[in-house]
């Protein structure tokens, strides 16, 4: 369900959310939030990401601001690392009480499943989605400023002059930068070597180093170093360009269509209420249209804010989404550990 509001005041487009997310509230509590207040404690929202690094760059703002509605303090845990399953195995276990919530990724729930990780629980029978987070933009494909590569053409005509090829960083095997490149590498056939990264905030520091040559990397954390010539930015790994960076053409420009598109997700453990559900749904989506978060987003995140959607369509387009993944990794040759 996508949401559509018609050009409208600040003031009054604010009293209208707030009063449809009053309503949705109300409407979510059934029977067991009659009697069980929710929240009396504080909430944890556990992260993928190091400080500073995607998902933390609109979970803490969000958890601010959740935390001010629901009259108790939402705790901010980052667990980065192994492609989003550290994040998940910290609620997965969890009682679905309300009390534990997750931010997860595309590739975490859907590469992993993909391409049969070998991993302690099942990343989508496990989890219960809430809603869009963040998304519906992309990553960058970033080089060291000595090479002589401004773009893709360019990356393949150094790679292939090069014994051994060139190593590439992502932030993790089955992340969406480590599909996207592998991808590359078959369709135009190159020699890429893979250096997976715990945290996306250690990628960038190698980069202008030289240490790394190429890297994946989410499109929000190398944008000043990109800016200040540290970094050089040759392709967009999103459908659109980004709003930061507007003269860096997309992988599609560049015949290089992208099979798929990032997002982040809200979710709980598989044994939450559909009414605990729907709630966090409401005020999820009541934040994600206002002001200031819309500008986390297009600012510090370098993505338009995702779409508004209701649980059972976010539900539904991971479904939808699931054989496209597991086509792309059969095509990349990616299997799970």
């Amino acid at each position: 369900m996508q949401t559509h509001l018609p050009h409208i005041s600040t003031i009054r487009r604010r009293r209208i959310l707030q009063a449809t997310g009053a309503a949705l509230a109300t409407a979510s509590l059934g029977a067991g939030y009659a009697q069980t207040a929710w929240p009396t404690r504080p909430v944890r929202l556990v992260l993928p990401s190091g400080a500073g690094g995607g998902a933390d760059i609109f979970g803490r703002p969000f958890a601010e601001w959740l935390g001010k509605e629901l009259g108790q303090p939402v705790v901010v845990e980052n667990k980065p690392g192994a492609n989003g399953v550290i994040a998940h195995e910290q609620v997965v276990r969890q009682p679905g009480d309300g009390y534990h919530l997750l931010v997860s990724y595309a590739a975490a729930i859907l590469g992993n499943k993909a391409m049969n990780a070998k991993i302690p629980h099942d990343t989508i029978a496990d989890l219960k989605p809430i809603g869009l987070i963040g998304g519906d933009g992309g990553n960058l494909l970033v080089v060291n400023t000595a090479l002589p590569v401004n773009n893709l053409k360019d990356l393949v005509a150094y790679a292939r002059s090069q014994s051994g090829g060139i190593n590439y960083g992502s932030w993790g095997i089955g992340s969406g930068g480590h599909l996207v490149m592998e991808t590359l590498k078959t369709q135009v056939d190159i020699t890429l070597n893979h250096v997976p990264y715990k945290t996306v905030a250690a990628i960038s520091p190698d980069v202008v180093s030289g240490v790394l040559p190429v890297s994946t990397i989410d499109a929000g954390t190398p944008v000043a170093l990109i800016k200040a010539g540290r970094i050089r930015a040759i392709a967009a790994l999103s459908p659109k360009r980004l709003p930061q960076l507007p003269d860096v053409p997309t992988l599609g420009e560049q015949g290089y269509p992208v099979g798929f598109v990032p997002w982040y997700g809200l979710f709980g453990p598989a044994s939450m209420s559909n009414e605990l559900v729907n709630r966090l749904n409401g005020l999820l989506n009541r934040w994600l249209v206002l002001p200031d978060a819309v500008a986390v987003f297009e600012q510090k995140q370098n993505t338009p804010a995702p779409t508004v959607k209701s649980p059972e369509a976010f539900a539904a387009q991971i479904q939808a989404e699931l054989p496209v993944w597991r086509k792309m990794m059969q095509t990349a040759k990616i299997e799970g550990a």
